[in-house]
C-alpha cells in the first residue's frame, strides 16, 4: 500500500508539472533576448557571460559549468518565472551601473540563488518524502539535536524551512512560541492544519518566504533559530543572506542551531542537485567566515557523517551560532 501510494504521489507531481514543462520547452524555441534590451531577463545575462566568458574569473566560470548556465539550459528555463521575479532587482541595478565583468559575476551568482531556492522548493512540494522523513525525527532528535541545543533558550523558537512540521513537533515542547517559516503555502498550510494557532502550551505563527530572508520576522523576535536537513540543499549564497537575516531576528544572546552541507570541501561551486545526498557546495569553514561576517559567534561546530545517519563521512555539518 505504501508502494501504492509513492507512486501515486509522484504521477501526482508529474501531472501539475506538465504545464512547467512544456513552458520551458517553448521558452527554448525563442531567440536569447539582448541585456540592453531586457535588463530583467535571466537568459540575456547568461547569454552575455557565455560570450565573454574568458573575461571572467575562474570561480564564476567553475559556477557557470556546474550549474550548465547556457541560453538553452532546460533548468533554467524551467524555473525562469521564479528566477527573474527573484533576481530582477539586482539585474537592473547591475545594468544601470554598466556592463563588466565584475557585473556580469554578480549577476550569475543572483540567477544561480534564485534557481536553487526554485529547485528546492519544487523538489519539496510533492512526494513521500515528509512522511517518510518524519519516522527518523525521534532517533535523530534524541541521539544528535537535543544534546547540542538542551541548554539554549528555546521559548521563542523560529523553525527554518519548517516542512510538514516534524521539527516544530519536537520543538513545542520546549517552546512557548514557535515561528514556522517555508518557501512552500503547501508546508504552511500543512503545519497549520497539523497544529492551529496553539497546541498544549505552545502557540504557532505561520510565515511564506520567498526562500532568501525573513522579512515578516520582526527585529529582535525570537530567542532561538533552528533548521534541521533543509539547509544541506542551500546553495551557499542564500546561507550566507540568511545569516544576516537570523542575526536580524534573534535577540541578544539568542542562538542558533544551523544543519548545513560541508560537501563543498569536496564539490566547491558545485550544483546541489548533482551532488551526493543533494547536498549543496557550503562547508563549515564559510560557516565561520559568513558568521564572523554577519556579526554572529560560533559556539559550537561539528563535521556530521555517517555515525549521524547520512551516507558519506563529514558530508554535513552542524553549527551552534549565538548573537
Amino acid at each position: 500500500m505504501l508502494l501504492q501510494l509513492t507512486d501515486m504521489s509522484v504521477l501526482a507531481a508529474r501531472v501539475r508539472a506538465v504545464p512547467r514543462h512544456l513552458r520551458a520547452l517553448s521558452t527554448g524555441l525563442l531567440p536569447v533576448p539582448d541585456v540592453d534590451r531586457q535588463p530583467t531577463s535571466p537568459l540575456a545575462w547568461i547569454g552575455l557571460a557565455n560570450q565573454r566568458l574568458e573575461e571572467l574569473g575562474s570561480l564564476t566560470r567553475d559556477r557557470i559549468a556546474s550549474h550548465e548556465l547556457h541560453p538553452g539550459s532546460y533548468q533554467i528555463r524551467l524555473f525562469l518565472p521564479e528566477i527573474s521575479a527573484g533576481a530582477a532587482q539586482v539585474l537592473v541595478g547591475l545594468h544601470r551601473k554598466g556592463v563588466s565583468p565584475s557585473s556580469i559575476a554578480i549577476a550569475i551568482d543572483e540567477i544561480i540563488r534564485w534557481k536553487t531556492i526554485a529547485q528546492c522548493a519544487y523538489a519539496h512540494r510533492a512526494g513521500p518524502y515528509f512522511d517518510v522523513a518524519e519516522v527518523f525525527i525521534g532517533a535523530q532528535w534524541d541521539r544528535t539535536i537535543w544534546p547540542i541545543i538542551c541548554n539554549e533558550d528555546l521559548s521563542h523558537t523560529l523553525d527554518l524551512a519548517c516542512g510538514h512540521g516534524r521539527n516544530a513537533e519536537m520543538l513545542r515542547k520546549s517552546a512557548k512560541t514557535i515561528d514556522l517559516v517555508d518557501v512552500n503555502p503547501s508546508c504552511i498550510e500543512f503545519c497549520r492544519r497539523r497544529f492551529g494557532d496553539q497546541k498544549e502550551q505552545c502557540r504557532f505563527r505561520y510565515h511564506l518566504t520567498d526562500g532568501n530572508g525573513l522579512s515578516e520576522v520582526g527585529d529582535g523576535a525570537v530567542t532561538f533559530v533552528y533548521s534541521w536537513d533543509s539547509m544541506v540543499h542551500f546553495d551557499k549564497l542564500v546561507i550566507r543572506n540568511y545569516l544576516f537575516e537570523i542575526k536580524r531576528v534573534l535577540k541578544s544572546g539568542g542562538s542558533a542551531f544551523l544543519h548545513h552541507s560541508n560537501y563543498g570541501t569536496f564539490a566547491p561551486n558545485s550544483d546541489w542537485t548533482k551532488n551526493h545526498g543533494s547536498r549543496s557546495d557550503m562547508t563549515a569553514a564559510l560557516m565561520r567566515e559568513y558568521a564572523d561576517e554577519a556579526g554572529l559567534k560560533v559556539k559550537f561546530q561539528r563535521l556530521s557523517g555517517t555515525n549521524d545517519g547520512w551516507g558519506m563521512d563529514d558530508l554535513d555539518c552542524l553549527t551552534l551560532l549565538s548573537k
